[in-house]
């Protein structure tokens, strides 16, 4: 008589445990996993770019790891565009997030919050070796000299207070171009007299073009140290934005990217790309 008692109690917390599992197993296939669209700079190598139609980089390998990690509430996506065409749609509130601003709370009043740092960069500047840029700080060296070109990737701000005062003095004339490839072949063709941008961007592109195209650099140097920046996910705060899971989705991407930045593939997703 016990024994077919507790035959029955196993039973039926056997048959409940099923139940309950399947109940779990439908509200999960039930449930629709928001998609979340992040918008990344599409000629920013080695950073975040499109190679071959794929895009690809550090920190769009960085980015996808922790969406791996919150994938079971949200689906990353990652699409390579312009940049300028990014911060247009992350100010209308076209998309969620863009990949990889540095924090200009005042000039980019339209993009809040940021993402903890997924990295640290510095900004420098590459000039013809005839030219000495620091010159152009010095009202009175500047009066000799012809007005220095400088060239920067479209959209991007990385300029120190130096040379936002010479570039209002009409020292400097700035040209926006679209790629870190595109100023790179205007530095090396003297089009341009500087460059600025990430110190590991133009390297990296100064490496690519010589074994692809075996161009000579050796009239053109590092020049100026401009400033250091961290790179992050920057997210819209545009009027037009209706995203009801915005504060949810931070929260669980920076808790992500934190795990990922403390574990030993951030180390190797870096490594990858540095040493090709």
């Amino acid at each position: 008589m016990n024994i077919d008692i507790k035959w029955r109690q196993v039973f039926f917390l056997s048959s409940l445990f099923m139940i309950l599992q399947l109940s779990g197993v439908r509200a999960a296939q039930g449930r629709t996993i928001p998609q979340v669209m992040i918008l990344a700079d599409d000629s920013y190598p080695p950073y975040s770019y499109i190679e071959n139609n794929q895009l690809k980089g550090i920190y769009v390998d960085i980015v996808r790891a922790a969406a791996e990690l919150i994938s079971e509430h949200y689906q990353v996506n990652l699409q390579g565009v312009p940049w300028k065409r990014a911060l247009m749609k992350v100010e209308n509130g076209e998309v969620l997030a863009i990949l990889p601003p540095y924090k200009r709370i005042e000039e980019r009043e339209y993009i809040w919050p940021y993402s903890l740092a997924i990295m640290s960069e510095t900004v420098v500047a590459y000039c013809q070796k005839s030219i000495n840029i620091i010159d152009y700080f010095d009202e009175h060296k500047f009066k000799s000299l012809p007005v220095l070109n400088i060239g920067i990737n479209s959209g991007y701000m990385i300029f120190s207070a130096e040379i936002k005062a010479a570039v209002a003095d009409k020292r400097m004339m700035v040209w926006e171009n679209k790629s870190t490839e595109a100023n790179i072949m205007k530095l090396q063709s003297k089009r341009l007299d500087c460059y600025l941008n990430d110190r590991l961007a133009i390297q990296y592109e100064l490496l690519t073009l010589n074994k692809s195209q075996q161009l000579n650099f050796d009239d053109v140097a590092e020049s100026l140290i401009v400033m250091s920046q961290t790179a992050h996910i920057g997210y819209s705060f545009s009027d037009k934005q209706q995203f009801s899971y915005k504060n949810d989705f931070v929260n669980r991407m920076d808790d992500a990217l934190q795990r990922v930045i403390e574990s030993q593939q951030y180390t190797e997703i870096i490594n990858n790309y540095l040493q090709r």
